[in-house]
């Protein structure tokens, strides 16, 4: 005999009981532990383990009507917000939140564990697209309304799977506070006779403009690497270029490591001689921590592997023939020391980089900070370049 599904309750037991009861106090206005006094007064024993069976218990005796009370409430009182928003609606944002800031598949949400360990709604992947596409629809016509006449633009590029995708942000300000609101995220080469150029980037940045009804004229500057094409396009464009400030850094700290290049090809052969499973196995008796390589396009990578290094040193056996000949000798050792100290001091610098609103002025002067003790800095990061126009 098929049984027909109980319906869902529109408040869950943890918002009824934060509705009806809150904590009980003693005479010096401490919270007695596991004892609540219902907001009509009644006191009731509620243990951790037994979640909240006993405060529903009373709630569903003495109020049975607590559901149309709660309706009646307002939103604070009663923490829902299906005041506001729809059943529908509010099950569509539940699976919209979970399957994009969890960072799932869309057929996530026609898991069957999925659908049997949440109060969720069951909905369909064709459903969770439109939903989504519809989202983006709304949020692009949010941010068109209130674009103003003249906006930044920062542009970021990266490769993967042979694909080189463009990433389009929009800089403007609203009541004085800053925003940044993402336009487009996309391949540049659409066409067969589509290439990397500035005026391939020019003309994708023109489109994007057109979809949020802006003109490229309307730009007043441009924020991007400090490469040839950026360059171009900001003259193409005829506004002026906010170079990348971490990737001036970048560019400066890998010209400082080409004089460190012999003792760093030493580290990183030890370090691939180190994942290989016989000399992994061996390390792995002495200590957690694994070998990590460098990799070519960040300098970051060679921070971590002389700092890897350090401190798996004192775990190699220098009777190891298979790695006798690869240990380096104590005059690189200092020299890495010296170049440990300075790439810590770098990434410091690097990591404040990354942080918000960091204005233009405090990253002169950490740049200057960084000139004082390497002069060699100043051709990538020295005064006089194009971001320091803006100041």
């Amino acid at each position: 005999m098929l049984r027909a599904p109980r319906p869902r309750p529109s408040f869950s037991n943890a918002q009824v009981s934060a509705y009806y009861f809150t904590p009980c106090s003693d005479e010096y206005a401490e919270p007695v532990p596991e004892y609540y006094r219902c907001r009509y007064g009644t006191v009731r024993k509620q243990t951790r383990r037994n979640g909240f069976s006993n405060l529903m218990q009373h709630v569903r005796r003495e109020h049975p009507s607590f559901e149309a009370e709660m309706r009646a409430a307002t939103t604070a009182e009663s923490g829902s917000l299906i005041h506001y928003a729809r059943r529908t609606s509010v099950n569509w944002f539940g699976w919209l939140e979970w399957v994009v800031k969890a960072n799932l598949p869309l057929v996530f949400c026609e898991n069957p564990l999925a659908r049997r360990y949440t109060s969720l709604e069951p909905i369909s992947v064709e459903t969770l697209r439109v939903l989504m596409e519809s989202v983006a629809q709304l949020v692009g016509l949010d941010i068109a309304e209130e674009l103003p006449d003249r906006f930044g633009l920062m542009l970021d590029g990266w490769s993967h799977a042979s694909v080189h995708y463009v990433a389009v942000f929009v800089c403007y300000a609203v009541d004085g506070v800053a925003k940044y609101a993402l336009l487009s995220m996309a391949p540049i080469i659409q066409e067969p006779n589509d290439d990397l150029s500035a005026r391939t980037h020019r003309e994708y940045l023109a489109g994007v403009l057109e979809m949020f009804g802006k003109a490229l004229s309307d730009c007043v500057y441009l924020v991007g690497d400090n490469c040839s094409v950026s360059k171009r396009l900001a003259t193409i464009m005829q506004v002026p270029l906010v170079e990348c400030a971490s990737h001036r850094l970048n560019l400066a700290v890998r010209y400082h490591l080409e004089q460190y290049e012999e003792d760093l090809a030493v580290v990183q052969a030890l370090m691939v001689k180190l994942r290989t499973l016989k000399q992994s196995a061996k390390l792995r008796l002495k200590s957690p921590l694994r070998p990590v390589i460098r990799q070519d396009t960040r300098w970051g990578s060679t921070f971590a592997m002389v700092h890897r290094y350090h401190e798996l040193i004192k775990f190699l056996d220098a009777d190891d023939d298979d790695i006798m000949e690869l240990l380096l000798s104590p005059a690189c050792n200092r020299r890495l020391k010296t170049l440990y100290a300075e790439l810590k001091d770098i990434e410091s610098v690097s990591k404040a980089l990354q942080a918000n609103d960091i204005p233009l002025l405090d990253v002169r002067v950490w740049f200057d900070g960084l000139i004082a003790a390497h002069p060699n800095f100043a051709d990538y990061i020295g005064k006089y370049r194009s971001a320091d126009l803006l100041l």
